[in-house]
């Protein structure tokens, strides 16, 4: 599984990182991932990833599955 997240939709909410602080980081009050690349979740860590997804106010966390 991996996740991106899409630089136009994060408004800095923080939800993500207070439900999955095992998958998601802060920068400046972001989450490090806006305009990176997919990132790829670490096993055993697709449930956090998929709760921080869910928790985000503006769906800027989109999950993309294998083989997508």
């Amino acid at each position: 599984m991996k996740i991106r997240v899409v630089p136009d939709l994060c408004c800095g909410a923080q939800r993500c990182v207070a439900v999955a602080p095992d998958v998601y980081r802060l920068a400046d009050g972001y989450n490090v991932l806006v305009g990176q690349p997919d990132w790829e979740v670490p096993a055993g860590l697709e449930p956090q990833a998929l709760r921080g997804a869910r928790a985000c106010p503006e769906s800027a966390i989109k999950i993309i599955e294998d083989g997508s």
